[in-house]
């Protein structure tokens, strides 16, 4: 009676072992996922972050907009009436270069805050 005694407890040893192996194995599985996150889902991440919150083509067409109003009153001074049709045209232009210099800055500025986030963990 003893010997079968020993036996089960022997084997509720190794079931808690083995269970214990299982658990703590898998523990520690996550949390090395969460301390290294996987750049390619931290890139697709942060592009998607980046095209939402960026400025995008209304700051190109804003830059268009203010350039030629810009443009159309300094031509209209200093040509005569005559002149605010090339000032709108050229402003058109010089503002939505500028535009898309201040678009672009701004999505990389939202790109790199969303992925260096991403791979602290923090997304």
């Amino acid at each position: 009676m003893k010997e079968k005694k020993s036996a089960w407890v022997i084997w509720g040893l190794i079931v808690t072992l083995v269970a214990s192996g299982l658990v703590l194995g898998s523990v520690s599985t996550c949390s090395a996922r969460r301390d290294s996150p996987d750049p390619a889902y931290c890139d697709s991440y942060a592009r998607d972050y980046a095209n939402r919150y960026s400025g995008g083509g209304r700051d190109v067409l804003g830059g268009a907009v203010g350039g030629a109003a810009g443009g159309a009153l300094l031509g209209g001074i200093i040509d005569g009436g005559s002149g605010a049709g090339k000032g709108a045209a050229i402003g058109a232009g010089v503002g939505a270069v500028g535009g898309g210099i201040h678009a672009s800055k701004a999505w990389n500025n939202n790109y790199r805050r969303a992925y260096d986030s991403c791979m602290r963990g923090r997304y």
